[in-house]
């Protein structure tokens, strides 16, 4: 049997159709006995194609005699594929004909020249792709949209940028849900859970109609379209491999960026943006700064919980000692008529043996004595919300960009210097190096400090929307232990 492959990766006007391909290969045919294999909208640059896989199971059958095709790219314009489809070709004893180009595999020369039109036609490809790649940069280097749909609460609109039409963003009503999504992850103890909560509640729907999921919050979190992009923004981005399109001077706090880059089908976007370019937009952010960088340290932070049993049936676990004999209270189950139920025992009583006091204490009657005690005591503290703008914070960032500056343009003076300067240019080099290190370091431990508030003042309704695990730091972060005995409960306040 004779197999005719034909394939076309998308339909253009300076294309010829799948249907043409198989007539030309059909002239090379002499007989009925042929079998047509086709892959349309498959790219040349491999085999991964379900057509030419079906061919190459035929192949190792040993159904087919010999191959037709119209053109030699129609196999593969990448020289390594091609050469293994020869070579197993060549072992089945198989013939290779294009209908196009006519060339003799059974001579060392026809050969050659079949190796040397596929290197041409995967130069063709890789000159093509990097063509269009190298445009695609440019575009997005000078602010343009980089392509894929528009961000949420963006639309886009065509503008002209010298004397060029591009695309670029432009707000739309959808960007306030945008705020409010940031605005409610940013208060401390929230989840990406209890965004998505809160959406539902207020009605709010994503652009298809159906609810926010927390894949969908968390890339609206991270996605640096909606910062208004200063020096700070710069830092994060550079120190996590981003490449930079624009100089620290350019993230003026007004406008929002454009982050563009290649990913791992299994990674989420904008979980890893090292190599990724990012570049200043034409359209002004939304979210401060501060917020977005706050933002980020949260996400990081968020990791699979383990497996483990450990606090599971109390946010007060580890923290409940017994008021006699100092050891600490555990969380058991008793049966009772209306169930399993339980409550906290004593570790110096049922392990230890050394406590001789016996008292019962129902874990969910301890945690709302506990609740009703913390808010209140919050309520005492009456902190405030309000993040004040911290100047040592702006200062560190403008030291970290001058300094990578400083950096920069000492390397770019090492091809015109002589052996002596180099040594002493790359001594300062490091030394630029460890100041800048330990500015990133101070930096970062401002960052926490600006972001953190030792308590904040919440309602009954807030700590119900807190998870399990919020409600634990909550109380680490306030409570220094909850003494029980049989006079009753003490709750000791850090």
């Amino acid at each position: 049997m004779i197999a005719i492959y034909a394939r076309q990766s998308i339909e253009k006007k300076d294309s010829i159709s799948i249907e043409s391909q198989i007539e030309y290969a059909k002239r090379e045919v002499m007989t009925d006995d042929f079998k047509v294999y086709q892959d349309s909208g498959f790219s040349g640059k491999n085999t991964n194609r379900p057509a030419f896989a079906e061919m190459m199971r035929d192949i190792q059958a040993g159904r087919i005699e010999k191959v037709v095709v119209y053109r030699l790219d129609r196999i593969s314009r990448s020289i390594v594929d091609f050469a293994d489809f020869i070579n197993e070709l060549e072992e089945k004893q198989i013939s290779f004909v294009s209908a196009t180009e006519k060339f003799d595999t059974s001579t060392p020369m026809g050969r050659a020249m079949l190796y040397i039109v596929v290197v041409f036609a995967q130069l063709e490809r890789e000159t093509i792709a990097e063509r269009v790649r190298d445009n695609y940069y440019a575009r997005v280097k000078k602010g343009a949209w980089g392509g894929g749909p528009a961000a949420y609460g963006f639309d886009l609109v065509r503008i002209t940028l010298d004397g060029k039409k591009v695309t670029s963003y432009q707000p739309n009503a959808d960007l306030a849900t945008v705020e409010r999504i940031f605005e409610i992850y940013s208060r401390p103890f929230t989840s990406l859970a209890n965004v998505q909560k809160q959406l539902i509640k207020d009605s709010i729907t994503s652009s298809g109609g159906v609810n926010f999921d927390n894949v969908k919050i968390a890339s609206i979190l991270k996605n640096p379209a909606y910062v208004r992009a200063d020096v700070g923004i710069y830092n994060y981005y550079k120190a996590r491999g981003a490449i930079l399109a624009n100089e620290p001077e350019e993230f003026d706090g007004i406008h929002g960026c454009i982050l563009v880059g290649k990913r791992d089908a299994n990674e989420r976007k904008y979980k890893d943006v090292s190599n990724h370019l990012l570049a200043i937009g034409h359209h002004e952010g939304i979210i401060d700064s501060t917020v977005f960088l706050y933002c980020q340290e949260k996400l990081s932070k968020n990791k699979q919980i383990k497996n483990t049993t450990k606090g599971k049936y109390s946010w007060l676990t580890g923290l409940v000692k017994c008021g006699h004999c100092g050891y600490a209270f555990s969380v058991r189950f008793g049966n009772t008529k209306n169930g399993k139920i339980a409550y906290f025992s004593c570790s110096g009583r049922y392990l230890h043996r050394c406590c001789d006091v016996k008292q019962t204490h129902y874990v969910r009657e301890v945690e709302a004595q506990v609740q009703a005690r913390l808010i209140k005591e919050a309520e005492v503290y009456h902190l405030t919300k309000q993040k004040k703008e911290n100047a040592i914070i702006k200062q560190q960032q403008q030291k970290i960009a001058e300094i990578d500056s400083k950096i920069e343009n000492l390397i770019s003076t090492l091809e015109n210097v002589s052996h002596i300067s180099v040594e002493y240019i790359n001594r300062r080099i490091e030394a630029l190096h460890r100041e800048k290190q330990l500015l990133i370091h101070q930096y970062s431990e401002a960052l926490t400090e600006y972001n953190s508030i030792e308590v904040i003042p919440f309602t009954a309704e807030d700590w119900e929307n807190m998870s399990l695990e919020d409600k634990r730091e909550v109380a680490k972060s306030m409570i220094d232990r909850v003494i029980l005995s049989k006079d009753g409960i003490d709750v000791i306040f850090k």
